[in-house]
């Protein structure tokens, strides 16, 4: 049975929260903090189950009843929060390269504000973009935002799905 469908191309709120509890079991284990699917899965709140059900293409099993090992990458979309030389833009990230690289930007630039990184360290992200959009790679232009309260809007990478209409 598929994730149910909201409208032409949307998942419901429900399927969407599923979703991200499996990628955030799927990271934990492509990061190394777990050695298991079954033990990222429960720390996310879910199962294995559940993630072979709506993500069947980040994971690979040779056989049933064998190990289910993630994969290095997979195509699913999600939309996310990043951070341009205009401001936060909500954007979708398609597959687990542009989640990543998302993920690690924001946490880079929150890291440049907070002083626990060289403002020269934005300059990985130059030419880098997710959803078609050029990351924030300036670090005069991150303070700028800062200053101007571009920032504060800003809490999760991922895009609640009870903020969205």
């Amino acid at each position: 049975m598929s994730p149910r469908r909201v409208g032409r191309h949307r998942l419901s709120v429900r399927d969407q929260r599923i979703r991200l509890r499996g990628f955030a079991a799927l990271n934990d284990v492509r990061r190394g903090k777990f050695d298991s699917l079954s033990d990222a899965a429960r720390a996310a709140g879910t199962t294995v189950p559940t993630i072979k059900k709506n993500l069947p293409a980040a994971v690979t099993q040779e056989r049933p009843g064998g190990r289910i090992h993630v994969k290095a990458f997979d195509p699913y979309w999600v939309r996310v929060q990043i951070l341009t030389d205009e401001g936060a833009v909500e954007v979708i990230a398609r597959g687990s390269r542009q989640r990543e690289l998302a993920g690690h930007h924001r946490a880079v630039w929150i890291k440049v504000l907070r002083g626990e990184l060289s403002p020269s360290a934005l300059e990985e992200f130059r030419d880098r973009k997710v959803g078609g959009h050029a990351l924030i790679n300036d670090p005069d232009r991150l303070f700028e935002l800062l200053r101007g309260g571009e920032l504060s809007q800003l809490d999760a990478v991922y895009v609640s799905p009870e903020t969205r209409g």
